[in-house]
């Protein structure tokens, strides 16, 4: 029945036939699990925004609003839980610090998925990505979001493309794993959401 369910949940979501949003508790783990292997075979670090879901496929990426204070914050599912039947999604240090939970340990949350994971098992390669942020064919627009998020992203450039005709493409390049999952998260961050992922050969 519970494999039926997620494989209904997995189709539903790949088609959009509905957002999946959850509200429930939300607790943190950080100290006890740094360093040790999350359930997608990366290793748990407490200081970058991830988190653990029962059901949503690794990679997703997730906002996670407190029904509390307002306040938000912005995950990558990497790992599996909670396991306690009244929590719904178990956050990092550094995303339950933003939320101002890390003291009280647990807080009233809402799920919203922004973007669905591909849900694959990560095995550490020297593969190296670049990151697409937007293709514009106004060089004034490019160089307007270019001058926005030079500061935030390093390997950021400007390139001129031609196919048919001039475009300015922003590009992210030369990132490994772990920068490339971060980047994600920052992207989404700053409401950036239609990029593309380049496996660099």
């Amino acid at each position: 029945m519970k494999i039926m369910f997620l494989s209904i949940l997995f189709l539903l979501i790949s088609f959009n036939i509905f957002a999946f949003e959850q509200e429930g508790m939300a607790s943190w783990y950080g100290p006890n699990f740094h360093g040790k292997k999350t359930a997608n075979g990366e290793i748990y670090n407490q200081d970058d925004f991830t988190a653990a879901h029962r059901t949503l496929p690794f990679g997703s990426i997730v906002k996670v609003v407190s029904i509390e204070n307002n306040k938000y914050t912005i995950v990558r599912i990497n790992d599996r839980g909670p396991y306690s039947e009244n929590r719904i999604i178990d956050l990092s240090r550094k995303a339950a610090d933003q939320l101002d939970m890390i003291i009280d340990g647990v807080m009233k949350v809402k799920i919203i998925l922004l973007e669905e994971g591909n849900d694959k098992y990560h095995r550490y390669s020297n593969q190296k990505y670049s990151i697409q942020v937007a293709s514009f064919s106004s060089k004034e627009r490019a160089e307007s979001l270019f001058n926005q998020l030079k500061l935030d992203f390093d390997n950021i450039e400007l390139k001129n493309v031609f196919i048919k005709k001039k475009y300015y493409r922003i590009i992210i390049d030369n990132l490994n794993y772990s920068e490339l999952q971060i980047s994600r998260v920052k992207l989404h961050k700053k409401g950036l959401n239609n990029y593309l992922i380049i496996k660099k050969t």
